[in-house]
């Protein structure tokens, strides 16, 4: 997205997720050029200063965008954020949905025709209206994707019967998807899924 082109105003963004910074990833904002002096920053910090080391008693916010900078960066988070963005080197985004769509229709597909009648998929089926990721409707929810954990497969639980399942395509292959169908089918028909270390709730599901 070009914000300035397509008109946008206002807009905030965090890299923690889709540009595998992790917990603690600095968030920006934008905000378009003929609102910067016009608005304020609810949280003025020591950055967004017109002369940080002045150190005046008032406050003066800086000119242009930079007014809304809220305190140091945390540099360690950068750093990790640098490291990460060199996976997006070449990359285009509209690339990145299209491998997104494509693993998606593959897991939901494979989970469809092996586990069909397991599942419901609560997620849309329409590529269109679903993000990079894709949610599977069981009773026992909980305790498959516990099960699941155990195998390497990482999934995440959200009450009351959602199994939820993430694809990151920078770093995901396709391989990947039909290995993860095949621990899920494992639990399933093993049953795994019911032995009582998989089904006792944990802090974070």
């Amino acid at each position: 997205m070009d914000c300035e082109q397509d008109g946008v105003d206002l807009a905030v963004g965090c890299c923690y997720k889709y540009l595998n910074g992790g917990p603690g990833a600095p968030a920006f904002v934008y905000v378009r050029r003929s609102l910067q002096e016009l608005l304020e920053n609810p949280l003025p910090g020591w950055l967004g200063h017109e002369a940080p080391f002045d150190f005046t008693t008032g406050y003066r916010p800086a000119g242009g965008v930079r007014r809304f900078v809220t305190s140091t960066p945390p540099i360690i988070a950068l750093a990790a954020l640098d490291a990460a963005l060199d996976a997006w080197a070449g990359v285009t985004v509209g690339a990145v949905r299209a491998k997104s769509v494509a693993m998606t229709e593959l897991f939901i597909a494979t989970v469809t025709e092996r586990l069909g009648a397991e599942f419901e998929v609560a997620s849309p089926r329409d590529p269109a209206r679903r993000g990079s990721q894709v949610s599977l409707r069981h009773e026992q929810g909980y305790s498959i994707v516990q099960a699941l954990i155990a195998r390497g497969v990482v999934g995440d639980f959200r009450a009351p019967d959602l199994c939820r399942f993430g694809f990151t395509p920078l770093y995901l292959r396709y391989v990947d998807v039909f290995d993860a169908v095949e621990q899920l089918v494992a639990v399933i028909e093993s049953e795994e899924h019911t032995e009582e270390r998989f089904r006792a709730r944990r802090p974070v599901t």
